[in-house]
């Protein structure tokens, strides 16, 4: 068992691991080859890497996720969520390549990579998989089988993978996307998998957890509050599907960005009851230090950002450009220059290239008319650099890059520091030896970069160079769009690919952003400095959420608001819940339930009492952490039910946090018709292929009993705890019993909220 100094410190809850973990030779190998030092196959020592006591923690972090994640054999115990929290391009790649190798040497066999939304960052997850795992390390070629999106028609060849006496883990690798899960999902389901894979659990590995997997209909679902039912979004359902047909699966979400995860989602299917911090490597240049932040370490005191000037701000209705802006003219000037010092003049430090990103705008034709004219920019270039000395062409090219050397150069200390003079002679191959890259979701698209081909790149484009992309060597960045609004924070973050391990040349790293945006990106910083503090004081995302939603400093990206037509629809009345999906559900429910009605017996001195046994009950009040507390650990199965659950959840929050005397101290929680326990319960008749209740949950009025809907408290949220007995069977195996809720939320309340919320209803609180 792992034990981590940073978690359970201060009399924070620490919240026990799942399983104890191995370190055995396969995660050993890896970690070997990720150390400055490794001889590669080839007799390539590696560089660059991990060194000294970065290996030890990056071990340790590792092994606590791991012992998060349910055992490879626990297909009875139910699915299990776990958070992995890291800086932009800090390496988290790295750290799900370790998980995979640890997950060998403790006997699973199964693991999907949810790799992104876009081809290019699947096949870039697939290549340094196979690249890591197996090209890297001899001998990993019979424990480790790669089939990248695999299709049903693939199923052979993927049985034929589980059934290798070597017992090779295989790892799939698959677009972010409701087909190609749902393509899977068909594999899982079928039976030949189903009894391969007899008693073994699968592991989800979800890159960029934050983005698509959630449920992005929260706002429109607000907007239609006439709908029975709630919308759900094709992937975030494809992805309940999925681990439907994995018993006892783990769920490890990996982001930079974790806010929708933890606050958003909080309750839902998807998300983390735990999580682990993940620490960069020595070496990492992230916000920090790019914007001068770092009071431990300061960093060139914020000189790496540099203003675009305003009228060179982006904006295609306002700003409909004719040709190159003069800042972007000046930032490729300058790449060129440092890639003449750090390429060329600085060759000893073993960079052999520098990339630049050029982030414009989501439209195409934008992308492709900047590609246009950076093209032509070195187009003229490479005529002026090859003409002879004193022509004009010549002559006004090196003056102008020498007009802004000092730039270039501002940043090295003497005595390594070149002159102009010094970098003059390579300048021609770095303008030469070049290429640009339009980097679109269409035909025209570059995403397959040889990035040892030439010693400069430069890549044009917008969405596909935002979350997970990773730009090798990439020293200059120009973002000349407006910046968005601070609700969007998480997403302008995710435009930092210009984060990274750049300590071997920083000093020749620079960033273009607008005057907002630099202080857009400070004041995120200051956030998630405060967030990861959060993070690293408890390793309980319940406690975590409560310092997030009460904390001023993260109100910047506070979410816990509900749109008034949730709460004065769907939040109000009574509704019936069901917690029938499967038997994992239903035993984890049963195991939970009966500890908290031990617990609480004593205390349970409210009665009902109509006669019959069926109508009989028991309460008691709870306050709203305990409430809360219960509604986290009581299981659903529905996305319909788990999204009720979450607004509850966060509603509860709200109604507790009201100023003044108006808002809720307690809950009323009901044990329905608690006499029958231990005999004859009531019946409802389960529908055996959508596992839902063919018949009502709650009982109707009868003599003087007015109705299950009337225990119910006038005040304030009622919890009704039902246990119901199958009148049929279901299928062999299937328990005959189960627990499930429904909830009761007063008028009074719905009007209180519409009342006291302090925003507007177009506010797009929800829409992540």
């Amino acid at each position: 068992m792992i034990v981590d100094s940073k978690h359970g410190a201060g009399g924070h809850k620490k919240i026990k691991p799942l399983q104890n973990v191995i370190p055995g030779q396969r995660f050993q190998d890896f970690v070997d080859s990720q150390t400055i030092g490794y001889h590669y196959p080839n007799g390539e020592i590696r560089q660059k890497g991990l060194s000294g006591e970065s290996v030890s923690t990056f071990r340790s972090e590792t092994l606590e996720i791991m012992s998060y994640c349910n055992p490879h054999n626990a297909t009875d115990k139910i699915e299990t969520t776990h958070l992995a929290v890291g800086y932009v391009q800090s390496g988290k790649t790295m750290s799900f390549t370790a998980l995979s190798a640890l997950a060998w040497d403790n006997g699973y066999r199964f693991i999907v990579y949810l790799a992104g939304t876009k081809k290019n960052l699947r096949d870039q997850t697939a290549s340094r998989l196979e690249k890591d795992l197996v090209n890297n390390i001899k001998g990993n070629k019979k424990y480790f089988k790669i089939l990248k999106d695999p299709k049903e028609s693939d199923v052979t060849e993927l049985l034929g993978f589980l059934r290798l006496t070597t017992k090779p883990i295989v790892l799939v690798p698959i677009l972010k996307h409701h087909q190609h899960i749902d393509e899977l999902t068909k594999i899982f389901n079928r039976p030949d998998f189903k009894n391969q894979m007899s008693g073994e659990t699968v592991l989800i590995i979800d890159d960029e957890a934050d983005q698509a997997s959630l449920n992005s209909f929260g706002r429109k679902n607000s907007q239609r509050p006439d709908r029975d039912e709630d919308e759900v979004s094709s992937t975030y359902e494809a992805i309940i599907n999925m681990r439907a047909a994995l018993p006892g699966n783990t769920y490890i979400q990996y982001t930079a960005t974790p806010q929708a995860n933890i606050l958003i989602s909080m309750q839902d299917l998807l998300s983390p009851k735990t999580h682990t911090l993940l620490t960069p490597g020595k070496g990492y240049t992230g916000g920090l230090d790019f914007f001068g932040l770092n009071n431990h370490r300061p960093r060139f005191g914020g000189r790496l950002v540099k203003d675009i000037p305003e009228p060179d701000v982006f904006d295609k209705k306002l700003r409909p450009w004719a040709k190159i802006p003069d800042s972007l003219r000046k930032a490729l000037l300058l790449h060129i220059l440092s890639t003449a010092i750090v390429v060329k003049w600085d060759e000893a430090k073993g960079v052999e290239f520098l990339s630049m990103m050029v982030h414009v705008d989501t439209r195409k034709d934008w992308n492709k008319k900047f590609k246009i004219w950076i093209d032509k920019a070195f187009g003229d270039w490479q005529i002026a650099i090859q003409a002879p000395d004193g022509q004009d062409e010549k002559t006004y090219l090196l003056d102008e890059m020498r007009s802004i050397f000092d730039e270039a150069a501002s940043l090295y200390k003497k005595p390594h520091k070149p002159t102009f003079e010094d970098i003059l002679p390579f300048i021609p191959d770095v303008v030469n030896d070049m290429k640009v890259y339009l980097v679109n979701t269409d035909k025209d698209a570059q995403t397959e970069i040889k990035w040892d081909q030439h010693c400069m790149h430069i890549l044009v484009g917008a969405e596909m160079l935002n979350r997970g992309f990773t730009i090798e060597n990439l020293a200059t960045t120009y973002m000349p769009r407006y910046s968005i609004s601070a609700t969007n924070a998480d997403t302008i973050q995710q435009r930092c690919r210009f984060y990274g391990y750049k300590e071997a040349y920083l000093e020749s790293c620079r960033v273009f952003l607008p005057q907002q945006s630099v202080q857009h990106y400070k004041d995120y910083i200051e956030h998630e400095e405060e967030l990861r503090s959060c993070l690293g004081k408890s390793n309980s995302l319940r406690e975590v959420e409560q310092q997030l939603l009460l904390s001023p400093k993260l109100r910047p990206t506070r979410l816990n608001i509900l749109p008034v037509s949730v709460v004065s629809s769907k939040l109000k009345g009574i509704t019936s819940l069901q917690a029938f999906t499967n038997e994992n559900i239903i035993r984890n429910n049963d195991q939970y339930v009966k500890g908290f009605i031990t617990e609480r017996e004593a205390d349970m001195i409210l009665t009902w009492d109509y006669g019959a046994a069926s109508n009989t009950h028991r309460g008691i009040r709870l306050s709203v952490d305990d409430a809360i507390i219960f509604l986290s650990n009581f299981h659903f199965g529905r996305p319909k039910d788990i999204m009720f659950k979450s607004a509850t959840i966060r509603y509860l929050r709200f109604l507790s946090e009201m100023e003044g005397g108006e808002k809720i101290q307690d809950v009323l929680f009901v044990q329905m018709a608690y006499h029958m326990e231990g005999h004859s319960l009531r019946t409802r008749t389960l529908d055996s292929g959508s596992k839902l209740l063919s018949s009502t949950l709650l009982q109707g009025a009868g003599g003087s009993y007015g109705g299950d809907a009337t225990i119910v408290a006038p005040d304030t949220v009622t919890i009704q705890l039902h246990h119901i007995e199958f009148t049929n069977k279901v299928q062999p195996g299937f328990p005959s019993s189960a627990y499930t809720l429904a909830l009761n939320f007063p008028d009074e309340l719905a009007a209180r909220y519409a009342q006291n919320c302090d925003f507007k209803e177009t506010d797009d609180a929800d829409n992540y």
